[in-house]
């Protein structure tokens, strides 16, 4: 289930920058483009309502949980509006904090609304990282 919270984006900066400060890590270049290009292409997946391919980017775990790419692609609609269709996705690098690889993104909805997506990441067995969890986040910012 996602957790949508709306809280403004300067103190969710804030919350941010403190996480940062008290133990992140950084992720290697490397690392950091493929992490972007995993969650871009599900989100050019969900963009053509192509779910076999945003749900095969998804961990084994959450794909257990969720069960077929048709549910998945209707959690993603009924619950992951900004999600599903955005107008600008811009990406923040990502990094590891507490142990855990995330990567925030920006998206700018049909209605100029700005949502944080935190997607959690995690490799595979084969190395491959793929996408563990999202929190998605309303701001009370609008994008000109």
């Amino acid at each position: 289930m996602p957790r949508r919270v709306s809280i403004p984006l300067g103190i969710l900066l804030a919350l941010l920058l403190f996480c940062r400060d008290a133990g992140a890590d950084p992720v290697s270049n490397t690392d950091a483009r493929a992490i972007q290009d995993v969650v871009q292409s599900q989100l050019d997946a969900l963009s053509e309502d192509d779910a076999g391919r945003a749900f095969s980017l998804a961990t084994e775990h959450m794909r257990s949980l969720i069960g077929t790419p048709e549910r998945f692609l209707q959690m993603i609609k009924d619950q992951y509006p900004p999600v599903y269709r955005n107008r600008l996705a811009l990406f923040s690098p990502p990094e590891r904090i507490d142990g855990h690889t995330v990567i925030i993104v920006r998206l700018t909805d049909k209605d100029n609304l700005v949502w944080l997506a935190v997607y959690e990441m995690t490799r595979d067995a084969d190395g491959i990282w793929k996408i563990e969890g999202c929190n998605l986040v309303e701001t009370a910012t609008v994008s000109i």
